[in-house]
């Protein structure tokens, strides 16, 4: 095999739709603008490989969401260029930027004793595992609710709902992600819903087109699942043309897995969640799509 001249690098914006473009060989959905939000979030929290020509090949990272959690994803090599150690690279550029802090990914199928083991990330989630809904075939959103409980409203994101929207996620998480809320609520082409009862923010939900053109949802979160499945049939609705849908669930939220069963959404992976140091505490109830599955825990 000729020898191929690359260097690592962190990865810049000019960057970002090759980086995406390496991501989408692997089929799997991320989506189209996400990447530049969290760039933002952590300006050092992706590597890149790119080869003397300036091909992006591979690409990996690890965001902070505060100064001792991190989320590890988006780790891929283009398929041609793999079996030379050029994605373990990249990872090394990464747990590098971790250092010795506690950092969570979600491991796709065969590859959990590869993290476990020999990754460096022992902490298993036994609890519930990550479902990944998906199909870019049609949707029976119509058989999903569009009765509001009482006392709920559901309104298009504006500039002074965040303050409330970052409330309610700091309780749910349990650390300040207020500005990469207000970016995900911004991302070009995204949509946004909020739900309030008697002024206080009780969920909130977005949807966005991923890198396959398929409806992406997350995060979707709620108090109360009438209120999720409201959100999510007008979040479908609002995206007429785009194709199928994309979200991630979590296995122990019974009334999310019911609201895709009910439409039609199919279920093609499990992925289970391993962790460097400790587990995340969150109340998975509150969770009927997780914000994506590269980025963030939840």
């Amino acid at each position: 095999m000729a020898a191929l001249k690359y260097t690592v690098r962190l990865m810049t914006k000019d960057d970002v739709p090759e980086a995406l473009e390496v991501w989408s060989e692997t089929g799997m959905q991320e989506a189209s603008h996400c990447l530049y939000t969290w760039l933002e979030v952590d300006k050092d929290a992706f590597n890149i490989a790119v080869t003397d020509s300036g091909k992006v090949i591979a690409v990996c990272a690890a965001v902070f969401h505060h100064p001792d959690f991190a989320f590890v994803g988006l780790y891929c090599c283009l398929e041609r260029y793999r079996g030379r150690g050029i994605g373990k690279k990249v990872w090394d550029a990464c747990m590098e930027h971790i250092g010795t802090r506690n950092a969570g990914l979600d491991a796709v199928p065969g590859t959990l004793e590869l993290y476990r083991d020999k990754g460096g990330f022992p902490i298993v989630e036994t609890r519930w595992t990550c479902v990944m809904y998906e199909t870019e075939n049609p949707i029976n959103h119509e058989a999903l609710s569009e009765q509001v409980p009482s006392e709920v409203s559901i309104e298009p994101f504006q500039d002074a709902f965040l303050p409330a929207m970052a409330e309610y996620d700091l309780a749910l998480v349990g650390f300040d992600r207020k500005l990469a809320l207000g970016l995900n609520c911004k991302e070009s082409g995204s949509k946004t819903l909020v739900a309030f009862e008697g002024g206080k923010c009780v969920g909130f939900g977005t949807i966005k087109t991923s890198c396959h053109r398929c409806r992406q949802v997350g995060p979707l979160y709620a108090d109360d699942a009438a209120v999720a499945e409201v959100m999510l049939k007008r979040l479908i609705v609002s995206f007429p043309t785009a194709k199928g849908l994309a979200i991630l669930t979590i296995s122990t939220n019974s009334p999310a897995n019911s609201l895709l069963k009910k439409i039609g959404c199919p279920v093609t992976e499990e992925y289970i969640r391993l962790y460097r140091k400790e587990k995340m505490e969150v109340d998975t109830n509150k969770v009927f799509a997780q914000w994506d599955l590269n980025f963030c825990p939840h």
